[in-house]
């Protein structure tokens, strides 16, 4: 025997009246957030149009060689040890030396 209720509609434990309100209530949820939006920017409304700004044009740094050669200078001085630094074979020396214990904190 087939229940009459089953496969005619819906299930007696849907209530619709509950799915109604539920949908009236994110509906009205929707329409708050909407002119709550228009309250926030207000200047936007109504707006069909954004005026185009154009990007400022690339800088152009004539000596960018020369510039890069100097830098390029700089960082091999001071990985070589320059202004009393530690070089950087020492340095790496110093950890290769300290083995498993490499990366262990620093006793003052």
């Amino acid at each position: 025997m087939v229940e009459p209720h089953l496969g005619r509609g819906e299930s007696p434990q849907v209530r619709t009246p509950v799915i109604v309100a539920t949908m009236l209530g994110l509906l009205a949820l929707l329409t708050v957030v909407a002119f709550g939006l228009a309250l926030f920017f207000p200047q936007r409304i109504g707006v069909r149009f954004v005026p185009r700004h154009s990007f400022p044009l690339p800088a152009v740094i004539p000596d960018e060689r020369a510039q890069r050669m100097g830098l390029e200078a700089r960082q091999r001085r001071e990985l070589s040890g320059a202004d009393g630094r530690l070089p950087i074979e020492q340095a790496m020396h110093d950890i290769a030396a300290r083995g498993p214990h490499a990366f262990d904190t620093v006793k003052q």
